[in-house]
């Protein structure tokens, strides 16, 4: 099996060489184990800028990325057994070219989120699933609540949609005998950080939010934190670095995830980071947020927008590190048990697979009715 892998890293991201180097000294997230299973070509913004002819990546100098791979997928997709496309705005678009050129090499792509509480993307999203749901080997999703989405208001085939249990790095992300003196919130989009403010304003906890801009765009969430002029002086916002956010998750005692009100499982990835750390999550209960969190057990939900709500439940946390514990030994339990890394790894490897056995299968068979 090769395969085509499409996703954006940006190009600021290290090399794969540097990367390997880096996860072996488990300083960063195994990011390039999925790369290896898969035999994966990495189509990305470096790839863009090595590996084509000259005159591609003189074009390629003058378009957005997501274009610039698009194109270039179709000039080398032929030599590749299955696409793997980790980046909607890339293989939604292909997928409806590839459709009309009748390319038919089995293409997967993965879905994180259909609706988002930025509507525009959402509908550009559903007109383009809408348009590419027949022709699209599989969907991988890991939000259950997207996916009924996709099945009752998009018509999508249930049996291409296939619900992944997220993977996380659970050896990089694992709890750490470091003395606890604080709590922290990560993330930027959907998040509710004015209802963690008010929250902690009367409190004497320390709190970090690593949140900051992401590829030079600012969430209008983390700009409705900058608005908050009187910031209590606990609490202290600034991104992070994967080792130091895994020394924030260290030190914290728990980890707050507020949320807006949304369909989709915003603030999954943070939340799965913590649980892996073995600390207990408090997050907004959202309607979309609800597949890996089991409240009282392994994280606490509180109310949508309710700072008092969300303050008793600091407070209980705060001044009750057993049930902290507790909580976070179970957490970390359910990591290891459901969403570690090489499950999820395994996972796609499997549906790749499958896609590329359905697809020879039908070419088999076309010959031999031709025959007949």
């Amino acid at each position: 099996m090769k395969t085509l892998y499409i996703i954006s890293k940006g190009m600021n991201k290290l090399s794969d060489k540097e990367m390997s180097q880096l996860e072996k000294k488990n300083l960063i997230p195994r990011s390039t184990l999925l790369d290896h299973a898969i035999s994966a070509e990495v189509l990305d913004e470096r790839y863009l800028k090595e590996s084509p002819p000259s005159t591609r990546k003189f074009i390629y100098s003058f378009l957005p990325v997501s274009l610039a791979e698009i194109i270039e997928a179709l000039f080398i997709l032929k030599n590749y057994d299955a696409i793997l496309s980790h980046s909607e705005k890339v293989g939604l678009p292909l997928a409806m070219i590839m459709k009309y050129l009748k390319i038919k090499t089995p293409h997967l792509v993965v879905i994180s989120r259909i609706t988002s509480v930025d509507q525009k993307k959402s509908r550009w999203k559903m007109w383009f699933l809408k348009k590419t749901k027949d022709s699209i080997s599989r969907f991988l999703i890991w939000s259950s609540m997207q996916r009924d989405i996709a099945i009752n208001r998009l018509s999508v085939d249930s049996e291409k949609l296939i619900l992944l249990k997220r993977g996380i790095d659970q050896q990089f992300w694992k709890p750490q005998t470091t003395p606890t003196d604080m709590i922290c919130s990560v993330g930027m989009e959907a998040r509710d950080y004015v209802t963690l403010v008010e929250a902690l304003r009367p409190l004497s906890i320390p709190c970090h939010i690593a949140a900051g801009d992401s590829r030079g765009q600012i969430f209008s969430t983390i700009k409705s934190l900058y608005d908050i002029k009187d910031l209590p002086s606990t609490i202290t916002v600034g991104k992070k670095k994967p080792a130091s956010l895994r020394n924030l998750y260290a030190r914290s005692k728990f980890v707050v995830i507020p949320l807006l009100p949304t369909d989709s499982d915003n603030g999954l990835t943070c939340i799965l980071e913590a649980m892996a750390m073995g600390k207990a999550v408090i997050c907004t209960k959202a309607d979309g947020q609800i597949d890996v969190i089991q409240d009282g057990i392994t994280g606490i939900y509180v109310p949508q927008g309710d700072p008092d709500a969300m303050r008793k439940v600091i407070l209980e946390l705060w001044n009750d590190p057993k049930k902290c514990e507790e909580i976070g030994v179970r957490a970390r339990k359910y990591i290891e048990d459901h969403h570690n890394i090489e499950q999820f790894v395994d996972s796609i490897k499997s549906e790749l697979m499958s896609s590329i056995n359905e697809f020879e299968s039908r070419k088999t068979y076309q010959l031999e009715q031709i025959e007949i």
